[in-house]
């Protein structure tokens, strides 16, 4: 077997289909494993030393998991209309967590800990993709509430010629100085910055009018170059077709690479798979720290390095003790070492912590790890046995001098944002930090089986994945229902998935209509009583769409941790391991 394919020699029993069971058949593949059929609701992985099984608890179906979860509420955020998503959100993110149960099990048996069941569930999963807004809104100074704050004039933009684009600025300068030179008003430019700047952490941006009228009045080509003067990223709004057709879609998210020859690295007997593991990491926002965050609930210690003074999000409101709530709920539990490592010192002292780590993970800008001296080949030298992980925007699809590798700009690029909109609207990306979530998975997932490879090989190595990796991963094509919408009762709304269209009207008290005139029966119907009688009388084909986050927290107390903030737990449970 070689490094990159770290499940070569393996046998994979896949049960059944849906994006989950879809999304699990795909990147095992892509690991090397043989597949064949399996027992219903059981995934298993057998090979040298090893047998495993997952058991996802039955899931409701994804549109009824994104209104249970609060999805639909933040992803109409903007609109203030709660909406589903358009993608099989949950579903994909389920299915890659039950790989990397898959992985951590096998790498717990490779070193001596007899883990062999994992379960797990969605309801699980999706809290961990939305807790960053749930610790917003569960905070102890100031938490985040619902604003019903529509905006007709949020990202993205359109140009002179037609061409939907999004903008990303890292800078108010940058931010300055492509507006002015588009010839929006002063007083206009400033008063977008603050929202465009915090729309990350809002999921909305109400922005001024005026500056998608500056960019209808200019040509694409001209914006790119105004931008690529100021400082400006720009990225046009493509089409899943056009993102298919890239000669890069559809390879593997991860690309592991082998090293030295070295030790497989420590043995474990007990406690969770990853216990005895030992991550480093140097990252920044979602993507990296949530890579490490899933890592540790698998049972790894983890070392973050913070530049002197601590990582600046620590005091992004609202607060959560003496830390940001967002902060805290990706970083709670590591180890916090503050480094300079622009400095020769503070480069000595990142080579003596990784002297007898596992992993080393970092979300730094192309280029950095080698002009800093801390690139794979430095780091084994010091650490054979090391992997070494690269957690970046656009891989190696984008040349040497991507724009800026951030969420809505790979959503837009990706194809994601014409996925997520209905079919005769502008594709626009949503709000919600989606992909910088779905990239946190991808990496800890590449990371999984970089750590294999590293048992099973006797090599240290690299593994590289890429925020664009985990927008594809996105792209699976969802299978609707006969029914499946959101739709208005008297006092709020209700998500309803079911096949069984004629069971649904008889609950309904109403007659069979035409299935063009369906949508407008069942509107009509539910209209009658609030939403509490239609659910218990719809049972379990429909759920109320929440949009108070806090709320989770009372309805799934087993799922959280209190820390100044509500922080979600593992959704993962190991058979044959104490925790």
């Amino acid at each position: 077997m070689s490094f990159s394919a770290p499940l070569k020699g393996f046998q994979a029993q896949i049960p059944g289909s849906g994006s989950v069971v879809e999304t699990v058949l795909d990147r095992l593949r892509m690991l090397d494993a043989a597949v064949g059929g399996g027992p219903p609701g059981v995934f298993g992985l057998s090979g040298p030393g090893v047998s495993v099984e997952a058991c996802p608890r039955e899931q409701s179906p994804e549109n009824l998991v994104q209104a249970d979860c609060g999805i639909m509420a933040l992803h109409g955020r903007s609109e203030a209309q709660p909406r589903p998503l358009g993608v099989d959100y949950v579903s994909i993110l389920t299915g890659i967590a039950t790989v990397q149960g898959l992985l951590a099990a096998t790498l717990a048996q490779l070193r001596g800990n007899p883990v062999s069941r994992i379960e797990l569930d969605a309801d699980g999963v999706a809290l961990l993709a939305v807790g960053q807004y749930i610790a917003a809104a569960t905070a102890d100074e100031d938490p985040e509430g619902y604003e019903d704050l529509p905006s007709t004039a949020r990202p993205p933009f359109v140009s002179a010629d037609g061409i939907a684009f999004e903008v990303e600025s890292f800078s108010g300068e940058a931010w300055q100085g492509f507006w002015s030179s588009l010839g929006a008003p002063e007083r206009v430019i400033a008063r977008g910055w603050r929202p465009f700047l915090l729309r990350y952490e809002r999921a909305s941006a109400v922005l001024p009018r005026e500056l998608h009228e500056a960019a209808e009045s200019t040509s694409f080509e001209e914006i790119r170059a105004i931008a690529a003067s100021t400082g400006m990223h720009v990225c046009p709004v493509r089409t899943v077709s056009e993102r298919r057709a890239d000669p890069d879609a559809g390879l593997p998210p991860w690309t592991l690479r082998a090293g030295r020859a070295a030790s497989p690295g420590p043995g474990a007997d007990t406690g969770l798979p990853l216990a005895g593991i030992h991550v480093v990491e140097s990252t920044r926002r979602v993507q990296g720290p949530l890579a490490t965050r899933l890592l540790s609930l698998l049972g790894a210690t983890v070392t973050r390095i913070e530049p002197p003074g601590g990582d600046p999000l620590r005091g992004m409101p609202p607060m959560a003790g003496d830390c940001s709530a967002k902060f805290r709920v990706l970083n709670d539990g590591k180890r916090i070492v503050e480094i300079d490592f622009k400095s020769a010192a503070g480069r000595d002292e990142v080579m003596d912590l990784i002297r007898d780590a596992d992993v080393f993970l970092h979300n730094w800008a192309p280029g950095k790890d080698v002009e800093l001296g801390l690139d794979a080949a430095a780091m084994h030298a010091v650490n054979p046995g090391l992997v070494y992980a690269v957690a970046c925007g656009w891989g190696d699809a984008l040349g040497t001098r991507p724009p800026a590798g951030t969420d809505y700009m790979v959503q837009a690029y990706s194809g994601v944002a014409d996925a997520l909109t209905p079919a005769g609207e502008p594709p626009s990306p949503t709000l919600m930090i989606m992909v910088d979530i779905a990239g946190g998975f991808v990496s800890a997932e590449g990371i999984l089986a970089a750590l294999v490879a590293r048992q099973r090989t006797g090599r240290g190595g690299s593994v590289t994945t890429s925020l664009l990796a985990a927008a594809d991963a996105l792209l699976r094509e969802p299978s609707p229902a006969a029914v499946d919408g959101v739709f208005a009762a008297a006092d709020g709304l209700l998500a309803i998935v079911t096949e069984d269209v004629e069971a649904l009207c008889s609950k309904l008290d109403i007659p069979l209509p035409p299935p063009e005139e369906l949508a407008d029966a069942i509107t009509k119907a539910l209209g009658t009583r609030p939403v509490a009688d239609w659910d218990g009388r719809l049972g379990p084909i429909a759920v109320p769409v929440r949009r108070d986050l806090g709320s989770l927290v009372s309805r799934h107390p087993a799922r959280f941790e209190r820390n100044g903030c509500a922080i979600a737990g593992s959704p993962w449970i190991f058979g044959g391991a104490s925790s």
